[in-house]
């Protein structure tokens, strides 16, 4: 085993000794200036003088030992420049951190490249339809969009059912109103109800119990019969009218060929009507009137009987 020339320490490496930091260049021993603070941080590093390529430490600290291109050198002067500025010890774990940091580096630089990507990706194949135009649509899809003139018009209905709601009008419309609702004003969608709309049948019925055979009060054609006498009014196309509590009409309809014979004579007729009205006024010609909700109406259907 060989020993320091200068400190009388163990060598464990022919080029230097790690007790006291003598290093040796071409077969000659040499003291280093430097007191080593460990094993830590040895060996060929980075010269931070920027003098040369590498320079060796020893306990984390430089010497004179330097080289470049793999010869090497002293360097007593780097040494002293060092100790000038008081070079803080380098540790063995910095090359490997300035390593790691040039991978995060890199792969941050690829996420921001990716990143940019596909945010450019999105701002070119963004959505740039607006709440009319998938208003409109819904609507074709659905099938709604016959019971409008145009588009404007379909969106200017559509605008309207909302600042209805808006203004606190009832939350309830037909099936193209909650269309609307949906792409104008979403925040009445969960309390919005949607009106029924039901076909009701009727029938008005003709009696005459006693015929007069001079004035009769039905007249018959094999199956079919009219009204007759004070009846006339009442025959095939005698109109059906359906307004709400206000008068409005909400629909009219006609009567269709009468059924019977002499003693009866039974009209059938259908209409539409939405729920939402406070009454259904119906009338058949102008032989008087019967009021009914929407409820009656869908169940029991209209049975008027004249005579």
């Amino acid at each position: 085993m060989s020993f320091c020339v200068f400190c009388g320490g163990a060598l464990t490496d022919a080029m230097h000794c790690n007790s006291c930091g003598a290093v040796n260049v071409g077969g000659t021993w040499h003291e280093s200036a430097y007191t080593p603070s460990g094993g830590a941080g040895g060996g060929w590093q980075p010269d931070p003088a920027g003098r040369h390529e590498g320079r060796y430490f020893v306990g984390g600290q430089p010497t004179d030992l330097v080289r470049d291109g793999g010869v090497e050198g002293l360097d007593p002067m780097g040494k002293q420049q060092l100790d000038s500025v008081g070079a803080e010890p380098v540790s063995a774990a910095k090359p490997h951190t300035r390593q790691r940091w040039i991978v995060v580096a890199a792969v941050a630089a690829v996420l921001a490249v990716t990143g940019a990507g596909i945010g450019a990706y999105a701002y070119l194949t963004r959505d740039r339809t607006t709440a009319d135009d998938r208003y409109l649509v819904a609507l074709k899809q659905t099938g709604y969009s016959a019971e409008f003139n145009s588009d404007a018009n379909a969106v200017a209905h559509g605008k309207q059912v909302c600042r209805t709601l808006e203004e606190g009008g009832p939350q309830q419309g037909m099936p193209a109103d909650e269309v609307a609702v949906q792409f104008f004003c979403p925040k009445f969608v969960d309390g919005f109800h949607v009106l029924e709309t039901a076909t009701i049948t009727g029938s008005f019925t003709l009696n005459d119990e006693d015929p007069n055979p001079y004035l009769p009060a039905i007249e018959v054609d094999g199956s079919s019969c009219v009204g007759a006498g004070g009846f006339a009014d009442v025959h095939p196309g005698t109109p059906v009218t359906v307004k709400n509590g206000k008068g409005e009409i909400l629909t009219t309809t006609y009567l269709e060929d009468g059924q019977g014979g002499r003693f009866r004579c039974t009209f059938s007729f259908s209409f539409e009507v939405t729920e939402g009205q406070d009454r259904y006024v119906v009338a058949v010609g102008k032989r008087g009137e019967l009021s009914y909700s929407f409820a009656d109406l869908r169940v029991g259907g209209v049975a008027l009987t004249l005579g």
